[in-house]
């Protein structure tokens, strides 16, 4: 028992009793489901970035920075962020306008179908116990470095964490929860990285030192290190971009994000909360990357990469500052895990096994926990057999939700032309067209050519299929009329002052994207072309 194993006790105590005490205020399952549509920005910012910058990218992400992969997944982290506002406008405010409690449930009003609610749920389920395992494997991972335990007590360990709270409480204690532990990751991030500047022998020296390294070239090159995924830099920038894209459209429409835009309370919020939830993801990207980079100049010989943040917080740091930092990358994993899990046992309830819904709310939520408990027990032996990959378990769901999702999702707003029979094909085309790839080049253990990518395959198959299936079987007047009064913007969200308020937003986020431009320029171009 040390103070580091002993902080993470009292987080995940601390985690566990404000859940169970958020989930005595569950009076329905709009309580359950959506936190009763009264969220404020505070916790749709904190949910957002929360249930996304899990322990993928605290311990995955920053393992393949330090493994030699920083300029890549730099270039992701910034595009991907973008996704928030772009999604909050093309996608999440009318999708709160549809008053659903899921987004497959959106998917079957906007198309008024059964079949395609119960294939997005399909997907959706899939796509989450992905990140629900990679979740596991990041929070067993930092329980088993710090107390020394079998791997597999620590996924027990991990997974008891955030099952009991996320049963009970719902939407309601997963939005609170979600928002203390962003606070407290943030707080980590903000605070830890000096710490391991320093002992990186200062900015410029540390940017100088990895810019000539020879363990590692081209750790920190707009190149990546040539050796660690494709053989030439144009391949590594054009796989970046895509990703980044890719991650982009995960943003704006992954139901793990956009349903927290089903909780706001109204729709200035949805806007305010993007541009919020994109600054934030991109602080605490950039500081948790250049962090990784600086780990690898001061102990370069680190047998496990996903471990690099774990290993600065307890040997770069003072004691009380590394158990925050450990106690941020806990909290990370929790909070997406809870997010996961609550968004699988709401799917299950809410669009596969419906025949309890409107019978009475004790048996509805009875159900919904149920189902969470099955869910959460199969994600369990997953992470007992599965072996640990963080990071490829994060982007195989990313994929799976932006081919399948992606371009069905923003069409089904902004063109009356799509059918559902079109919609049907093109989710369904979209998911094989990437899940079929992925788990052939898996087993074969091969890396595919990046124009080969199964993103580009599923997406390709998801347009051409929305495209003839809309032609076959053209949109009915339902479906067309759905989607104008999803533009017609209702009279309680109309006000002038609001309006300004949220229209100001721009400016702030304009002069950040300023700042941060000039943060690269100064902090890492100039530096690195003066060494080079």
């Amino acid at each position: 028992m040390n103070i580091y194993v002993i902080g993470l006790i009292i987080a995940i105590f601390v985690f566990m009793s404000i859940g169970i005490i958020a989930g005595r205020k569950v009076r329905n399952t709009d309580d359950y489901y959506v936190a009763g549509r009264r969220a404020p920005t505070i916790l749709i910012v904190g949910s957002l970035i929360a249930s996304f910058l899990s322990t993928g990218a605290f311990l995955g992400d920053t393992g393949e920075v330090y493994s030699g992969f920083f300029m890549g997944i730099l270039i992701v982290g910034v595009l991907q962020a973008s996704g928030y506002v772009y999604g909050a406008g093309l996608f999440g405010k009318f999708i709160r306008r549809s008053k659903v409690n899921t987004l497959p449930e959106y998917f079957g009003k906007r198309f008024n179908s059964k079949r395609i609610r119960k294939l997005a749920s399909i997907t959706l389920i899939v796509a989450v116990i992905a990140y629900l395992l990679s979740a596991i494997q990041g929070v067993s991972t930092l329980i088993s470095t710090i107390t020394g335990l079998n791997y597999k007590w620590a996924v027990l360990i991990a997974w008891l964490s955030f099952t009991i709270f996320t049963v009970y409480s719902g939407s309601k204690g997963v939005l609170i929860t979600d928002t203390i532990m962003f606070l407290v990751f943030l707080v980590g991030a903000l605070i830890g990285v000096p710490f391991i500047v320093s002992h990186a022998g200062g900015w410029n020296e540390g940017i100088v030192a990895l810019a000539n390294s020879t363990t590692n070239p081209g750790i920190i090159s707009w190149t990546n290190n040539l050796n660690y995924m494709y053989p030439s830099g144009i391949q590594n920038l054009i796989w970046a971009v895509v990703y980044g894209i890719v991650w982009a459209i995960v943003v704006m429409v992954s139901p793990w994000q956009t349903s927290r835009y089903l909780m706001a309370k109204d729709e200035h919020t949805v806007m305010r909360s993007s541009v919020w939830a994109s600054i934030g993801v991109v602080t605490v990207t950039t500081m948790l990357y250049f962090s990784a980079a600086f780990i690898y100049k001061i102990n370069p010989n680190l047998t496990d990469a996903s471990t690099a943040m774990i290993w600065a917080a307890m040997n770069c740091m003072p004691t009380i500052i590394g158990v925050i930092l450990l106690t941020g990358i806990l909290s990370a994993g929790i909070s997406s895990a809870s997010t996961f899990l609550s968004l699988i046992g709401s799917s299950l309830t809410n669009d596969i096994i419906t025949k309890y819904q409107n019978t009475s709310i004790k048996k509805e939520l009875l159900v919904s926990r149920i189902g969470m408990c099955i869910a959460s027990l199969i994600v369990l032996v997953l992470a007992f057999v599965n072996p640990q990959q963080i990071f490829w378990i994060v982007y195989f769901g990313g994929t799976v939700i932006a081919s399948s999702w992606g371009t069905v999702a923003i069409v089904s707003i902004w063109s009356k032309k799509v059918s559902e029979t079109g919609a049907f094909w093109g989710m369904l085309l979209g998911f094989l067209g990437c899940v079929i790839p992925k788990a052939y080049s898996a087993l074969k253990g091969i890396t595919l050519p990046i124009y080969f990518d199964p993103f580009f395959i599923g997406v390709i198959l998801s347009i051409l299929a929305m495209f003839i299936g809309s032609k076959i079987k053209p949109a009915t007047k339902e479906n067309k009329e759905f989607v104008e009064e999803l533009h017609i913007r209702p009279s309680s969200e109309i006000s002038i002052e609001e309006d300004k308020k949220t229209h100001n937003l721009t400016w702030v986020y304009s002069m950040f994207s300023v700042i941060l431009g000039l943060f690269f320029v100064f902090a890492y171009a100039i530096p690195y072309l003066k060494s080079v």
